[in-house]
């Protein structure tokens, strides 16, 4: 079993993408890098064979950045820069290695873009599909042909076939109700099930999903998580720009869930939390329905974490800490156990963790 990680941890203050070395076997994790970018990098997203990160910056300087991965030492050397005419809340990769796909949040709408254009520098989407409310997310099923894109504004994930040719092509929408705000999406190990993290609830739908046609049917949504249970339902909030801003005490009484992962062995579900700074944790049963096993305290306001490979270990990160945590995974009860923590960086706000013999 691998027991050496390379972790990436992109800070949107500071500019830069964190390089941290994740040692398994001691439970430790370690600064060794760090990559200037530019302000406001967020987004990022592995390569499928691993050996090369992509990572999108927002605010007034909107571009798609392609590094490779130094198989050594994990040290990111720039491939590609191409300019970008939307700003994206979520970046997904094509498991096949052929597509990059950008959620907007505030231009609603997501963009489809081919790799080779994007490492010669050429930023103009293959296709972009409007009118998707919020866009906060886009995922490609593991085969190439569907692809999932939540919308926050609208509560409904959008279905597409994902053509060869560099098209996507809408085949159907889910509704999950007034209120839900579907944030990010992750599919089962098997793909088998679509798990929607609702931002304003912190509850998680899963949804079946047909393999052949990509359809969605709803199954199951998850409770309210107990730890969460003295805080009100959330809303849409506005950017960060917008000169009219929610008053502070309120957001503070607010559910503001941000990132959703599965377990590699499919058992268990976790979500992260803002308000409270908590990493939430399922437990998938045999029928297919969740049931909430805890929570652990995390870095403050965790919009982003990622399990390794192997599924030992937890990281994350939060938009108001300088430090990264490491956590161990029970097998059994999915529990994180916090191992240990390191410096990071400002504005930390999402995780990408690759082992070095995929590099």
């Amino acid at each position: 079993m691998q027991d050496r990680y390379f972790v990436y941890v992109s800070n949107a203050n500071d500019g830069e993408i964190d390089v941290l070395h994740l040692d398994a076997a001691a439970g430790t994790l370690t600064p060794h890098a760090r990559t200037t970018i530019a302000p406001t990098v967020m987004p990022m997203a592995l390569a499928p064979d691993h050996r090369h990160l992509y990572a999108v910056t927002r605010g007034t300087d909107l571009h798609l950045y392609c590094y490779a991965i130094d198989a050594q030492t994990g040290a990111l050397t720039t491939l590609g820069r191409a300019p970008l005419d939307s700003s994206f809340a979520y970046l997904g990769a094509d498991p096949l290695g052929r597509f990059l796909l950008g959620a907007s949040y505030g231009e609603h709408r997501v963009c489809l873009y081919r790799v080779k254009d994007i490492e010669n520098g050429v930023g103009a989407p293959l296709q972009t599909v409007e009118g998707i409310q919020n866009a906060h997310a886009v995922i490609v099923s593991g085969d190439g042909r569907f692809a999932y894109a939540t919308s926050l504004g609208s509560n409904r994930v959008f279905c597409f076939a994902l053509e060869e040719a560099g098209r996507l092509r809408e085949i159907g929408v889910v509704d999950l109700g007034q209120g839900f705000g579907p944030r990010h999406l992750r599919l089962s190990p098997d793909e088998n099930t679509l798990y929607v993290l609702s931002e304003f609830r912190a509850t998680v739908a899963a949804f079946a999903r047909d393999p052949q046609t990509g359809e969605l049917a709803l199954r199951h949504v998850s409770p309210r998580a107990a730890d969460l249970a003295h805080l009100n339902d959330g809303f849409a909030r506005p950017g960060s720009a917008d000169p009219v801003q929610p008053d502070p005490a309120e957001l503070a009484k607010l559910v503001w869930a941000a990132d959703l992962h599965v377990s590699p062995d499919g058992r268990f579900v976790y979500a992260s939390e803002r308000t409270t700074s908590r990493l939430l944790t399922y437990a998938v049963q045999p029928d297919g329905s969740l049931d909430y096993v805890g929570s652990v305290d995390t870095e403050t306001q965790p919009r982003g974490f990622r399990l390794d490979p192997s599924g030992r270990f937890a990281v994350a990160c939060g938009e108001k800490s300088p430090h990264v945590s490491l956590y161990r995974v029970d097998a059994q009860s999915g529990a994180l156990t916090l191992a240990a923590r390191c410096a990071g960086g400002h504005g930390a706000n999402w995780v990408e963790i690759v082992a070095p013999s995929q590099a």
